[in-house]
């Protein structure tokens, strides 16, 4: 025979806690984003300036010959 299901309110009681625990880990990411934003634009600005610079340095190089 098989084993009965857990009762509804057990069934709830986890599905609250998985949703608190995502809610936490939601907020320590942004937390973590919150900090780490200045960081993340300033390396994108640098790797955008980077392409820009070698793009113009290869259409500029592929003119001359």
């Amino acid at each position: 025979m098989g084993d009965a299901p857990p009762p509804i309110a057990s069934r709830f009681f986890r599905a609250c806690l998985l949703i608190l625990g995502g809610v936490v880990a939601l907020w320590l990411a942004l937390e973590l984003f919150a900090r780490l934003w200045g960081w993340v634009l300033l390396a994108a600005g640098i790797v955008l300036t980077a392409w820009c610079l070698v793009t113009a340095y290869r259409y500029w190089w592929g003119r001359r010959f």
